[in-house]
């Protein structure tokens, strides 16, 4: 998108458009956006038709030059392991780069195969870099799809142990997403029913905005969530992925 449009739809969705609650949030994504240099101009104008709280999510793509940038409530850093290795490291250094500058740092991990085994690594770079929390998250379906190469759940709930233990130790907050309260048995994490938001992109703009939930990602609850205590605070799953192996049944806690 460019910086003409981002003004737009920050416009329409505050004072200027139909909307009957005027937005007062801002998650700013996409690839290269904490690298864009409009993006400071971007957070001013959001700040002055009343945008309250303004999230940045980096890319990988971002971490090589990062710089920290102000005027933001919190900036979300990629922690994920690769092949090639830097990406890691290059995710340290950028949430340590936050601390430092006094602004708030989380950060994310998509509990892909490659990742699985560096868990325990990834907490402990969270834990000293100073993040404010953790996020790991299971990969959502692409176009309603089940990505190619996905981890069997079981698997990644036996590597999430021990990385939700040290961070729990560090006392860092730490989050679950994309995965139900029935697979996570005994780790102990507090879930939350995730909060809606308009999506933006460039293919869907002002009125043609989707809502993420369900427009974007739909999550499925089967008839024995009725009948689960945590069914308030679970999203549910991916039926695309419940039809693979590797992922049992839905079952009431």
């Amino acid at each position: 998108m460019t910086g003409a449009e981002v003004a737009a739809n920050l416009r329409f969705f505050t004072a200027g458009g139909p909307r009957v609650l005027p937005v007062t949030g801002l998650v700013l994504s996409g690839v290269g956006v904490a690298s864009r240099p409009d993006l400071a101009l971007m957070i001013q104008e959001a700040r002055a038709l009343g945008i309250k709280r303004i999230t940045l999510h980096a890319g990988v793509e971002d971490l090589e030059a990062f710089h920290p940038t102000l005027g933001v409530d919190l900036v979300t850093l990629p922690l994920q392991p690769s092949e090639s290795g830097p990406s890691l490291s290059a995710g340290a250094e950028a949430l340590l780069a936050c601390t430092r500058a006094g602004l708030s740092g989380s950060s994310n991990t998509v509990l892909d195969a490659a990742s699985l085994p560096l868990l325990s690594a990834v907490a402990r770079i969270a834990a000293s870099g100073g993040a404010t929390g953790h996020t790991f998250t299971f990969p959502f379906p692409v176009d309603g799809g089940a990505p190619g190469e996905l981890p069997p759940a079981p698997r990644a709930v036996a590597a999430l142990g021990p990385a939700v233990a040290i961070l729990r130790a560090a006392n860092v907050p730490c989050a679950i997403k994309g995965l139900p309260a029935c697979y996570l048995g005994e780790l102990g994490v507090d879930l939350r029913r995730s909060g809606n938001r308009w999506y933006v992109d460039a293919d869907r703009q002002l009125e043609r905005a989707l809502l993420f939930f369900p427009e974007v990602v739909a999550f499925h609850k089967g008839d024995v969530c009725r009948f689960c205590s945590r069914d308030g605070s679970c999203d549910g799953f991916f039926a695309a992925y419940l039809r693979r192996a590797g992922f049992p049944a839905l079952t009431a806690i």
